[in-house]
Order: C-alpha cells, then sequence, then structure tokens
C-alpha cells in the first residue's frame, strides 16, 4: 500500500503534459496484465461450468459473479479483440452501464455487431445510456456531447433501432419517450445492476419529483 501511496505522488508531481504522454505506456502495461487474468478468469468460468457473463467498459465497476473488462483489455469497437477472448455463440450476458455513449455511432455499430456475434441464442445485452428525451436542462447539461466526453445522445427509438439493426430483439426497461413521460418496468438485477436507474440512484442534484437521475435502459436479447 505504501508503495503504491508513493508511486501516487510521483505521479501527481509530473507535469500535465510528462503525465498525458506516459498515459499510453502505462495503459499498454495494464492492459498485458489484465490479458492474462481475463484470459485465466474465463478459462475457469469454463471448467466450473458458470455462465459467462462480460461487463464491458467496466471501470471500477464489479458485480459478483460477472467478469468487469475496461477498453485496456477489451476494446469493444475492435472484432479482432473480441474474437481474441471469445468464440461465437460463447457469452451468456453482456452488461453496459455509461459506456455506449462515449462512442461515435459508427463505433457503436461495430460494437454491438460483435456483442450480437459473441453472444449465445437468447443472451442478454443490458445497456444502459443517458436518456435524451429526458430534457431538462440540468440532466442534459451533465449528458449532452460533448459533455464528459461523449459522443451520442441516444434515445429509446435511436437505441432501439441501431440494436435491431444487428439482429437484436429489444425490450425497453426504463425510459422517457417522446412527450418526455417516464415508463419503467420491473427488471433483475443480477441480469445486470444499473445504478444509474430509477430504482437505486438517489442524486439529489438531478431531483424530479419523484425522479433523480434516471437513464435510457434496453435489454437487446439476441434472436
Amino acid at each position: 500500500m505504501a508503495q503504491l501511496i508513493r508511486r501516487s505522488v510521483l505521479s501527481s508531481m509530473l507535469p500535465g503534459p510528462i503525465r498525458e504522454g506516459l498515459r499510453p505506456i502505462r495503459d499498454r502495461v495494464r492492459g498485458l496484465l489484465a490479458t492474462g487474468r481475463l484470459d485465466g478468469t474465463i478459462r475457469q468460468v469454463g471448467e466450473n461450468g458458470l455462465p459467462l457473463k462480460i461487463i464491458v467498459g467496466a471501470g471500477s465497476a464489479w458485480d459478483k459473479n460477472w467478469i468487469a473488462t475496461d477498453v485496456h483489455v477489451l476494446d469493444i469497437c475492435s472484432p479482432k479483440n473480441w474474437a481474441r477472448y471469445f468464440g461465437a455463440d460463447s457469452i451468456d450476458a453482456i452488461f453496459s452501464e455509461h459506456v455506449l455513449e462515449h462512442l461515435s455511432f459508427e463505433q457503436n455499430q461495430v460494437a454491438v455487431a460483435c456483442a450480437f456475434r459473441h453472444l449465445k441464442p437468447g443472451g442478454r445485452f443490458r445497456i444502459a445510456v443517458p436518456d435524451g428525451n429526458r430534457r431538462d436542462a440540468y440532466y442534459l447539461k451533465d449528458v449532452a456531447p460533448p459533455a464528459d466526453g461523449h459522443k451520442m445522445l441516444f434515445d429509446v427509438k435511436l437505441l432501439t433501432a441501431m440494436l435491431e439493426d444487428a439482429g437484436f430483439s429489444v425490450r425497453p426497461l426504463e425510459y422517457f419517450d417522446e412527450d418526455e413521460n417516464f415508463h419503467a418496468v420491473e427488471w433483475n438485477s443480477e441480469d445486470g445492476h444499473v445504478r444509474r436507474s430509477v430504482r437505486f440512484d438517489r442524486q439529489e442534484n438531478f431531483r424530479r419529483g419523484n425522479l433523480f437521475y434516471t437513464s435510457l435502459i434496453v435489454d437487446a436479447v439476441k434472436r
């Protein structure tokens, strides 16, 4: 722990341009280390006969019985990277919370096509993204591109159409419609626990009546 603290302090003392210049090297090293761990975890899941459930763009997120990955180990916009770890029709479930809005539309098309290819028939891709049909000013300031590096702002129609074009059957779980009416149905956290949802988020800054922070959440199932 002390060694990690010393490294963090030393890093913070470096000028910003140097830190940014070192970032690709740091991410490459992290990727090499994480690749071996991911290979081992996938192999262990298979040996134990467990469902293969993947979180993409996980950052620091972690959920029991799910394998967390991030871009430095699984680039979801790279078909070659997907194939490095997974065979076709091999994944039981994929979960993505507030990731796809950081990709361009073309990158999203590649990512969902890869997800479709590697999911088993009947496999589920649960997706949560900011909701473009929620139009209160405070929310939009936080989520509309280019805030926080966002490149896309989906609404339920756009996200559904993109997923259906890839071959998925889509079930919206939480969303605003075009008239800004909110809709929600029951969903199981074991299929992907969305923290930024009407059920679990309580950020007072985003409060709107009985709602707090909300996301556009869908289940996309491989037909």
